[in-house]
């Protein structure tokens, strides 16, 4: 029924708080809340096969010096939605070796290429840091942000003055270009195998799943990927 449905994907939702591998396909369950179809289902009995073999991911923090440095990693998944063709937001914030905030939601919008998805990645990681910047203002820590996209397309539009040749995007979301020339943000380019965001935007296959979360600080217990492996 629609009510037992509803009532597992919240269930889901309460572990993907701190739970960076679920969080990509919780958003994706909560598409089918209202009217959830066979294929939902189905989409839902492969996240409890996941949790029957990973039930427990410990999130990390190990000590480490102070660093000044707070990095943002974004990435989308163009068109993901093959009903809506929405793309996805997905991205995380890290201090030094600690993952502090990760994300993946739907785009308000309809991108119509890559590099305005991803661009819109990059204002939805803006808006995370600003949060995380006054948060540290308010705790008198000064923090360097570094923005992460592997995406030139999108550093390009970002990191120039106006909508240039892209008639048709939202002047709203060019707010971030003022921030970058004001050096609130630096810009990088990451290599897509390196970027940690993708974790947020698509499902993968368990080598690079667990690879992403290694480098964000989740770790399965020893017990757990026994049982993750005889579950595969």
């Amino acid at each position: 029924s629609s009510s037992l449905y509803r009532s597992l994907v919240m269930r889901v939702a309460y572990l993907a708080q701190d739970r960076g591998d679920l969080q990509f396909a919780t958003k994706e369950l909560a598409r089918g809340m209202s009217e959830p179809t066979e294929w939902y289902w189905q989409q839902l009995k492969r996240v409890g096969r996941y949790l029957l073999g990973r039930p427990r991911v410990e999130l990390v923090y190990r000590w480490q010096k102070y660093t000044k440095h707070l990095n943002c990693f974004v990435d989308s998944d163009f068109a993901g939605c093959k009903r809506t063709r929405k793309s996805t937001n997905g991205g995380c914030l890290v201090h030094g070796g600690h993952c502090i905030k990760s994300w993946s939601s739907n785009q308000a919008v309809i991108a119509l290429s890559s590099g305005e998805a991803e661009f819109y990645a990059m204002v939805k990681g803006a808006s995370e840091l600003l949060g995380m910047m006054s948060l540290a203002q308010d705790l008198h820590v000064p923090l360097a942000v570094r923005f992460h996209s592997d995406s030139t397309a999108a550093i390009g539009i970002s990191s120039r003055s106006g909508l240039g040749k892209v008639k048709h995007m939202h002047t709203q979301y060019l707010w971030i270009q003022e921030r970058i020339r004001a050096g609130d943000f630096s810009v990088h380019k990451e290599s897509t195998d390196n970027n940690v965001a993708d974790l947020f935007t698509k499902h993968l296959a368990r080598p690079k799943l667990d690879k992403f979360m290694s480098k964000l600080g989740f770790r399965v217990p020893t017990s757990d990927n026994a049982l993750a492996l005889k579950a595969a």
